[in-house]
């Protein structure tokens, strides 16, 4: 029997801590981004793991789950960046491996949001840590100076 309740709590705290968000220092996250950007959210899609769009308001996300929940953004203006060019529009995918219902993420955004601060990473504008990328726009002068910082120590090495 104890046997069988140790393998239980394994296996239940395996699934639980599953669900909590990764937590990344503001230095640690920076180092990873390419890209600040100001934008706003306009919409939420699903897609499963083949790109195919997924409109099943249940249907979730979470560590075994092939499904994306993206944030669809409008670039309203382009801080920093080592792109040559910016989208106009972004998905950006929510962490994969929390657990969300679509309808829930739906829900969160029904309507375009005010401006937010966006830190991107890669050709591809995804977050640079999972589920960590928007920030309050009050927040850019702040961002702003340790990317720059973060860019200056780079060239020195």
């Amino acid at each position: 029997m104890r046997n069988y309740l140790v393998l239980f709590l394994c296996l239940i705290s395996n699934y639980v801590f599953a669900s909590f968000p990764l937590e990344v220092s503001d230095k640690a996250l920076i180092e990873k981004t390419d890209h600040i950007l100001i934008g706003r959210v306009i919409g939420v899609d699903m897609i499963d793991g083949s790109g195919k769009q997924i409109h099943d308001l249940k249907a979730k996300t979470g560590p075994k789950s092939p499904n994306s929940i993206r944030l669809i953004f409008v670039v309203d203006e382009v801080l920093e960046t080592n792109s040559k060019s910016v989208p106009t529009k972004l998905f950006v995918p929510l962490d994969s491996f929390m657990h969300f219902s679509f309808g829930q993420i739906k829900q969160d955004y029904p309507e375009i949001t005010e401006q937010r601060l966006l830190l991107l990473s890669g050709n591809k504008f995804q977050p640079p840590v999972a589920g960590h990328f928007q920030r309050n726009l009050q927040d850019k002068e702040y961002y702003l100076e340790l990317f720059k910082t973060n860019k200056s120590l780079k060239q020195d090495k």
